[in-house]
């Protein structure tokens, strides 16, 4: 009997988190968007193949079928620059541990990150 009663409780539960999931009406428009964003991506790499200047390319691809075009060429280059800066920070810190190895090279990128205020204390 002591097993049963657990045994049959989480059969309970299974059924009724089942039932509750069949219930919810699926989201509309999210999964079209992704489809549409991803079919653009698509697109823009075929596009700006062998660019030279790939980025902008991609930018100008990407932006002209946007709705809001100014808006979209704003969050390109506000992003550039954020990843720009980030990869000049991963630069830096890999140069301040030329030389490392292993762990040694784990925990010196880890202070190097502290160094940048990317790394949030616990």
């Amino acid at each position: 009997m002591n097993r049963f009663v657990p045994a049959l409780a989480a059969a309970c539960f299974s059924l009724a988190t089942m039932v509750a999931h069949a219930q919810t009406p699926p989201a509309e428009g999210k999964g079209e968007h992704r489809k549409e964003m991803h079919e653009r991506m698509k697109a823009a790499h075929e596009a700006c193949k062998g660019k030279p200047d790939r980025r902008a390319c991609m930018t100008g691809s990407m932006c002209a079928k946007a709705p809001d075009q100014a808006k979209c060429r704003e969050h390109a280059k506000e992003r550039h620059e954020r990843m720009s800066k980030r990869m000049d920070e991963r630069q830096k810190a890999y140069e301040a541990c030329t030389g490392k190895r292993g762990e040694e090279l784990g925990k010196c990128l880890h202070e190097q990150r502290g160094k940048s205020g990317h790394h949030k204390p616990a």
